[in-house]
């Protein structure tokens, strides 16, 4: 049974009060709060200037899959969008906020329908994604791990059904909705159909040559690495180094964990995943959250350095109307 979207934010927060009170309940408040204090905040600010540049890979990547679709535009643009999206990964909550904010400035900017933007988007996480799954493949071979008795690899055996999955829908997406419209009754399923119909086409569109697959994979697997190394070094500012093979293991089901829309903006899923991941390794539920707040603090701070770029939009975006293409 499908619950009522009214209801859906009273479940998110309820999930996300079980998880905090889960997490919260069996570590020393007193101790997580001098174990912040004592985290090194020097290195912390070293690693969002290093997020920055990953953001850098990450806005080229954007760019390649956005002109697939004819959103053209140069690499200062996309730059720009692109932190202004991290920005609002902040002030909204969801995790994805910032790209809903995306798809819609682009698509304003170059007057191209909006599901090509979302379109654009869903490629650009895909990509970065799937490049952390495959670091996070080889890493479990490398370093079996077990959670519960279960197999880590079973756990990436799954994600890896689901990408598959996910590509055959973009595949043969089409045999999973219908286009009937009635004339002059145009009920609320069709137009659900159409939109879905649309966004699918656009996702189907997309072609890119030689020359933009190879920076894709580059600026992906360079992007996934440093971003490992990135929290890998926030065990290291907390005092509590973790081998960097053994978290890059289990990083990647972390935040597909984090992805999951059952609690506001990952809040909870987060701090609880890196519990129970962080204790497979051997790390104190204590330390294990110490770094996770530090974690999501790196975050929140790298995303409000799209701020400084928030006085470039406006103007952009004031037009009754799209800019068309030249």
């Amino acid at each position: 049974m499908r619950l009522p979207s009214s209801l859906l934010p009273s479940v998110k927060i309820a999930v996300t009060a079980l998880l905090l009170f889960i997490v919260f309940r069996s570590v020393d408040l007193a101790k997580i709060s001098h174990d912040l204090s004592a985290v090194e905040h020097g290195r912390l600010a070293i690693l969002v200037v290093a997020c920055w540049i990953g953001q850098l890979l990450c806005a080229q990547r954007w760019r390649l899959f956005a002109a697939s679709l004819g959103m053209r535009g140069s690499y200062g643009t996309f730059f720009q969008l692109y932190f202004v999206g991290m920005l609002f990964n902040v002030g909204l909550p969801s995790l994805i906020g910032g790209d809903v904010v995306k798809a819609y400035m682009i698509t304003r900017k170059t007057g191209m329908p909006l599901h090509y933007g979302f379109a654009s988007v869903l490629q650009d996480r895909a990509a970065g994604l799937v490049s952390l799954l495959v670091y996070g493949s080889i890493a479990v071979v490398l370093c079996p791990l077990s959670w519960r008795g279960i197999p880590l690899r079973s756990l990436y055996l799954l994600a890896w059904l689901g990408v598959a999955f996910l590509v055959w829908i973009v595949w043969k997406g089409e045999t999973l909705y219908c286009r009937r419209p009635v004339p002059g009754a145009v009920s609320l399923p069709q137009k659900l159909a159409g939109r879905l119909a649309d966004f699918h086409q656009a996702l189907g569109m997309m072609r890119l040559p030689p020359g933009a697959i190879l920076q894709v994979i580059l600026t992906s697997f360079v992007n996934s690495a440093l971003v490992l190394w990135l929290f890998q070094q926030v065990s290291v500012a907390a005092g509590y180094p973790i081998d960097l093979i053994a978290f890059s293991v289990v990083f990647p089901l972390v935040s597909i964990a984090t992805l999951l829309p059952i609690s506001l903006g990952g809040i909870g899923i987060r701090e609880w995943s890196y519990v129970e991941a962080l204790a497979l390794l051997n790390v104190p539920s204590d330390v294990a959250l110490t770094i996770a707040l530090a974690s999501s603090a790196l975050i929140i701070v790298s995303d409000l350095g799209g701020a400084f770029f928030l006085p470039t939009i406006p103007a952009e975006l004031r037009s009754k109307r799209p800019r068309q293409q030249s």
